[in-house]
């Protein structure tokens, strides 16, 4: 269960809410990602906004908590330092967190780099720990991930992914999840929130609640259904919730995921709403079934999700009536002032706030933010015991997903390898392969690249290089799960192992990739492609290293391996 406070602590949580006003309470509510007083969904102006734009949002509302959408940084840490410092009470600053996703690709950052790697981004992401199956080192590199966070001034990491893979087409989960076999979700989710709980560097979230991976659909598009009966839910989704939540999972961020069968057995059948604006899925379910006492916190409010089943006006209110303690990503201006109104018109009363403002208190308290927003101990962060622990998650985490196939000779000192590099571009792309490239020229291997080629342009090139490396570099992130095999509109592309003897596939996305692609004579899984992952696959292609990653999911039926 959550940790207990101490008398200092709950003396602290006490005394805040006591000088609090009811708009201090309210904006405590509310986790902005911009601080503009207009709608803002341009990534570019969000990831920009500066330290004074923050101030002048501060001196209107008192807000209680940011969610910052860039990487640590020493220009990150100077902005949180000012903004902290202009706030009576800490101010909680949030993040995804999310381990493999390195947000540079699709937005752009400044030129402040870190002297050591980001960690996060350094890492596989979750199904690569899950494959890697090393329960201890998953809690010892998320352990030192919060730490490094916490040290810029990070608080809270809307992470981990707790859903079941249970649907390979759905388009939110994927490599995001541990994956679909319930043990091992449990074991590696809660290794990761011990590890970003421990010592309360970081507050760990699990999402979302009541579980996606059963819908082929995308709740950024709509709302979506978790189908199972209420009994299977409890054998599955049901198992994974009560483990985080016994183990001390600070905060739970539900879904804009409908539960049809929970309501039709409450007597609701013809009520479908997204868990965000359903009472008894996050009350009765949540709180009283399930017993979690900390933060409540949405998912975006921005997602069709949401504002397809409820107007603009009423959006906070809801989510609040619902049972949400953190609103994420208002339009804070607006939604302030509805709450405020909503309060003096009877619908929320001042009890129902200021309860979510405690909760909001004894998470700031449990992570010591009234004694300092930075780590109280600025301890090195240990940069080679953490890149090294890492690396080895991302070695192990290598997946062989026909393994019957013929091991392919291992590249050798001297020899020309092209790169045939399929989804090579655009913002949904594993596409940059440098450190790979730079790992194996580190071995006198040289590579060229050929990004999407044409029939020509591939036939007029393999001949002249020792080996070819089809690399299929799509990520399987929400709005963008289509179909594979549209990616190979070219013949060659797909037949090119029918040219050449040395001709190896690796998949830098999904597991499934096989139910698309079953020609290929072998298939490589490599779980992102964040740094680690590419010299761990470099490895695997000079023969360092074998492929023994355990796919944590079931492939799909009726493929041929």
């Amino acid at each position: 269960m959550l940790s207990q406070l101490n008398s200092e602590q709950k003396k602290w949580v006490d005394s805040t809410l006591d000088s609090m006003s009811i708009q201090d309470c309210i904006g405590h509510m509310l986790m902005p990602l911009h601080p503009f007083n207009r709608l803002s969904s341009d990534f570019q102006s969000v990831q920009s906004t500066t330290t004074d734009d923050w101030l002048r949002l501060l001196e209107k509302i008192p807000i209680g908590g940011i969610f910052i959408i860039r990487p640590p940084s020493n220009e990150c840490r100077e902005m949180l330092t000012k903004i902290q410092s202009e706030s009576n009470i800490p101010i909680i600053i949030a993040d995804n967190v999310e381990l493999g996703a390195s947000p540079r690709g699709l937005i752009g950052f400044g030129e402040d780099e870190l002297n050591e790697p980001i960690y996060s981004s350094f890492a596989p992401n979750l199904m690569g720990f899950a494959a890697a199956n090393i329960p201890n080192a998953t809690f010892e590199a998320c352990q030192k991930i919060a730490l490094q966070r916490r040290s810029y001034g990070y608080h809270w990491a809307f992470s981990p992914v707790v859903d079941l893979n249970l649907n390979f087409r759905n388009p939110i989960t994927n490599v995001r999840s541990f994956g679909d076999d319930i043990e091992k979700v449990i074991s590696h989710s809660n290794s990761f929130i011990n590890g970003f709980q421990y010592q309360n560097s970081m507050a760990a979230t699990a999402k979302h609640f009541p579980g996606d991976g059963i819908d082929d659909r995308d709740q950024h598009f709509l709302t979506t259904n978790n189908s199972l009966p209420v009994s299977e839910w409890w054998q599955s989704y049901g198992k994974v919730w009560k483990s985080v939540i016994d183990g001390g999972v600070n905060a739970i961020m539900p879904g804009h995921i409908a539960f049809p069968a929970y309501e039709s057995s409450l007597g609701n059948p013809d009520i479908s709403m997204p868990a965000s604006l359903s009472p008894n899925i996050q009350i009765k379910l949540l709180r009283e079934e399930l017993g979690f006492q900390g933060v409540v916190i949405s998912d975006a409010s921005s997602m069709a999700g949401i504002t397809s089943r409820v107007s603009p006006e009423d959006r906070a209110v809801s989510n609040i009536e619902a049972g949400v303690d953190v609103c994420l990503f208002p339009e804070t201006h607006s939604d302030f002032k509805l709450i405020e109104r909503a309060i003096i018109n009877g619908r929320l009363s001042e009890d129902r706030i200021r309860e979510s403002a405690r909760r909001i208190l004894e998470l700031k308290a449990r992570l010591n933010l009234n004694l300092s927003t930075f780590a109280l101990n600025q301890t090195s962060s240990k940069e080679s015991f953490t890149t090294k622990t890492i690396q080895q998650i991302a070695d192990k985490s290598i997946t062989l997903l026909k393994p019957n196939e013929i091991p392919l000779p291992p590249l050798s000192s001297g020899e020309k390898v092209l790169f045939v590099n399929i989804f090579a571009q655009g913002p949904f792309s594993n596409g940059n392969l440098q450190t790979a490239i730079k790992t194996l020229n580190s071995s006198d291997v040289s590579v060229d690249i050929l990004e999407n080629p044409t029939n020509s342009e591939l036939m007029e090139k393999i001949h002249n290089y020792d080996a070819i490396f089809v690399n299929i570099c799509y990520i399987p992130i929400n709005g963008s799960f289509g179909h594979l095999g549209a990616g190979f509109g070219q013949f060659m592309w797909t037949n090119i192992h029918m040219y050449r003897n040395r001709v190896t596939y690796t998949c830098f996305g999904t597991p499934y990739v096989m139910h698309e692609l079953p020609f290929a004579p072998n298939m490589l899984l490599a779980f992102g492609s964040s740094e680690s992952v590419q010299i761990a696959i470099s490895k695997v292609w000079l023969g360092e290293i074998s492929p023994t990653g355990e796919l944590p999911v079931k492939q799909p039926l009726h493929i041929d391996l």
